[in-house]
């Protein structure tokens, strides 16, 4: 279907595009974005075939001179009853507290104000995982009927996104990620640059120690301890990005650490970044970035992730990535996938008029479509019937919960 352009400024906003390119049709014939079993990818489906071809267009339409992240987060999903694949009372993050709910990991691809999520996981529970009936009947595939934690889906997607060559400069994550000596070392034996949070008590050692020679506790020191040291007097204001109301300028402070886990365990060298916010609190990561990347470059870096919260919060509040009645594995999947297609369409509006319209978001394309696109006709018959045919799935609603209240009673 071809949207008929309409004048909306200097260029017209939702013109028509050309056909498209030769490669991608020799890569469609070729099935790059079809199933692949060999490459482990069992049960292939048209999910995850767009998913795939999210990834590859993303990889497509990133700017050559690029300054991407490649960010891990997670967000959760309120749902009622015990149906929905993955559903318990966990943390929820959307809330703040225990609740009942599904938890999604998300990859998402950043650059500067602009992000978009380019991969998911699905969060087994592991109840859900020793329950093979239950498993069974919300459809999840026989493969992935196991408990992983997060970090292991989160390593997944960065391997994912490793192969696959997305370009990327780093990976960043919250301190629920970057606390896991285990992913962030896996990061680092594959040649990735990363800055992740920690928490503020993360025990880092402020001289190279030596296995078998040093003492475990010598120049030891949690990363609060070792910043309240030195931010004062070592700490500089930089400027980190464009804010609604000018520059945003924070305090930032650097230096080498090393991290080890004692006994054999292999030093590492990195990073200690703290930064302090303008109401005087401090977030601490670790990164390991070349010793001289400049403080202006690593303040760029830790505050990145801000962008990632708001691609959830665009995905939440204007693409519906929270608007769905489905229970299964396959109906999760296929809709957060679909809402990953139109948050990349919004993303490559927003870059494509950029010149012309600036401030474009994806609300304004939201209804920009609204407009475009043709919508059924409604009279005043079809309103009612929709009326009537809510009101009565409501009321048998109301009635079944009465009757099971009746059964509590006796």
């Amino acid at each position: 279907m071809k949207v008929k352009k309409r004048g909306c400024g200097k260029t017209p906003l939702f013109a028509e595009k050309a056909p498209r390119s030769f490669s991608f049709r020799r890569r469609q014939r070729a099935g790059q974005f079809g199933a692949s079993r060999g490459r482990g990818e069992s049960n292939p489906s048209p999910g995850w075939r767009l998913l795939k071809f999210a990834f590859t267009f993303t990889y497509e339409t990133r700017h050559k001179k690029h300054r991407h992240a490649h960010h891990i987060d997670e967000t959760s999903f309120v749902k009622k009853g015990d149906k929905s694949a993955g559903v318990q009372k966990q943390y929820c993050g959307r809330l703040g507290k225990v609740e009942n709910c599904q938890v999604g990991v998300f990859a998402s691809l950043g650059r500067g104000q602009r992000a978009t999520l380019v991969d998911l996981r699905l969060f087994v529970p592991e109840a859900w995982a020793q329950d093979k009936k239950r498993c069974q009947k919300a459809g999840i595939p026989p493969d992935k009927r196991k408990h992983q934690s997060k970090n292991e889906l989160a390593l997944q997607m960065i391997k994912t996104a490793h192969e696959r060559k997305l370009g990327h400069q780093w990976i960043g994550a919250d301190e629920s990620y970057g606390n896991s000596r285990e992913l962030t070392d896996a990061i680092d034996d594959m040649g990735e640059t990363c800055l992740m949070d920690i928490a503020h008590d993360t025990q880092v050692w402020e001289s190279k120690p030596r296995p078998g020679k040093t003492n475990p506790k010598r120049n030891q020191a949690g990363a609060s301890e070792l910043a309240r040291r030195h931010f004062e007097t070592e700490s500089r204001e930089v400027t980190t990005r464009q804010g609604t109301r000018g520059n945003i300028k924070v305090r930032i402070w650097a230096r080498p650490v090393w991290v080890w886990a004692g006994g054999k365990d292999r030093v590492r060298e990195r990073l200690l970044i703290v930064r302090q916010e303008a109401d005087g609190t401090c977030k601490h990561s670790l990164s390991n970035a070349p010793a001289d990347t400049p403080w202006e470059r690593l303040a760029y870096m830790q505050g990145q992730r801000y962008y990632v919260e708001r691609a959830f919060e665009d995905g939440k509040s204007e693409l519906g990535l929270a608007d769905y009645e489905v229970r299964g594995w396959k109906g999760w999947h296929h809709h957060m996938t679909l809402c990953c297609m139109a948050q990349l369409f919004c993303l490559k509006e927003r870059i494509g008029y950029a010149q012309d319209y600036p401030l474009l978001s994806v609300r304004d394309i939201v209804e920009l479509l609204a407009y475009y696109l043709p919508r059924k006709n409604r009279d005043k018959a079809g309103v009612l019937a929709n009326l009537r045919s809510r009101h009565e799935a409501r009321r048998k609603d109301i009635l079944r919960r009465s009757k099971l209240d009746g059964n509590l009673t006796k």
